[in-house]
């Protein structure tokens, strides 16, 4: 097996390194700085590159690109900015639930808006009690007449403060036993509000919490079938986890790259640091990470292009790799760079801020581990 890039697949990801160098990478520390959104043209040009809605057949205003491909993509824009990475990767996940669960009125509505990146939106799971034990969220939606009732709190929420709308996973119907259902909200809606949380890194990202008091949802708001949307939930928290393993993927190139170059003119004692033997090891070190990763990351999003049995274990693996290694790798670029790695006139610092979120988010690394094992062993370590 082989992940090599064809000649199609080539050329798109240089066109689009092309474009992000030139156009995204001067903006990156002016919004980061200031924890500022970027700007809407440039989410547009992202839904002209197919990094909204590509992985959706052309019927429905997608590219058909495979998983390969847009991960592909999706990596090349975590090289240059992981804080939009992280929007742009949000929004399609909600695109493509209302594109795959959701009516042909509900993607009528919203999914142009979401496609062309005139809009972008949130995926609203975790919760303050409810993180990595995600199937038991606390938020309620109770019937209203014909509509529903929604009542609860969300907690870093990715792109929660700046979005158009966002898909809400709460608890429906009566019971401690009652199934968890999704609904679209938008922004605006009477009882929905939402506060900004500043956070470690990514801070052109918005990190919200949201607050859900008696907000009122028409019954064209609920996301296929009422209390099975758990399912929805666990087979999305796959496809972001591959997501999660390419950015990762991405940040672990951008660091070793700039370690090499560091390394290369930095000189100290009379030469290039890059000819010391430790910092040789230490390249050597981030050079394998970079390696095993972008296999695993490939092979997650084979996994999910085959819709193999064992694609969510790829998932899982890549995703608690990757993270792992791009924070080691992050950490020893630093490192390179000596007292300059940790000021902010060299990148290497900000790698380091936004890959640590990265082992906590899509399930920690630590849950990871235990899905992993348990699908060996046959035994949870979660519930007797």
């Amino acid at each position: 097996m082989h992940f090599d890039l064809d000649d199609w697949q080539e050329t798109a990801r240089r066109s689009f390194r092309k474009y992000l160098d030139a156009e995204v990478a001067p903006l990156v520390e002016a919004h980061e700085d200031a924890h500022r959104p970027p700007p809407p043209e440039v989410l547009q040009k992202m839904g002209e590159f197919g990094l909204l809605g590509g992985l959706l057949p052309e019927a429905q205003g997608g590219a058909g690109l495979d998983y390969l491909t847009y991960c592909t993509l999706l990596c090349e824009l975590s090289q240059v900015w992981p804080s939009l990475r992280s929007i742009v990767s949000t929004s399609n996940l909600v695109l493509m639930i209302i594109a795959q669960r959701g009516t042909p009125e509900q993607q009528q509505r919203w999914l142009g808006d979401l496609i062309s990146g005139r809009k972008t939106a949130f995926f609203a799971l975790t919760e303050p009690n409810v993180g990595s034990d995600a199937s038991n969220v606390e938020t309620r939606a109770r019937r209203d007449g014909d509509g529903w009732r929604l009542n609860g709190r969300k907690l870093y929420i990715s792109n929660g403060t700046g979005a158009d709308l966002g898909v809400v996973f709460a608890r429906s119907g009566e019971g401690d036993g009652a199934g968890v259902s999704a609904f679209v909200v938008e922004a605006g809606t009477p009882g929905f509000s939402a506060r900004e949380v500043r956070s470690m890194g990514m801070n052109a990202c918005p990190l919200g919490e949201l607050l859900f008091e008696d907000v009122a949802l028409p019954p064209d708001h609920l996301i296929g079938t009422e209390g099975e949307a758990f399912a929805i939930a666990k087979h999305y928290l796959n496809v972001g986890r591959c997501f999660v393993s390419f950015t990762c993927l991405g940040l672990s190139i951008a660091a070793y790259e700039a370690a090499l170059r560091y390394a290369g003119e930095r000189e100290q004692f009379g030469r290039k640091i890059g000819g010391f033997q430790l910092v040789q090891q230490m390249i050597a070190d981030m050079m394998t990470g970079v390696e095993t990763s972008r296999l695993l990351a490939c092979r997650a999003a084979d996994a999910l292009d085959r819709s193999a049995p064992d694609r969510g274990r790829a998932c899982s693996m890549a995703k608690r790799h990757n993270s792992d290694t791009a924070l080691r790798v992050c950490e020893t670029a630093l490192q390179v760079h000596g007292g300059a790695g940790y000021t902010r006139d060299f990148p290497v610092e900000r790698y380091y801020r936004d890959v640590r979120h990265l082992t906590i988010a899509e399930g920690t690394n630590q849950l990871q581990a235990l899905l992993l094992a348990q699908g060996a062993l046959g035994i949870s370590a979660l519930r007797g």
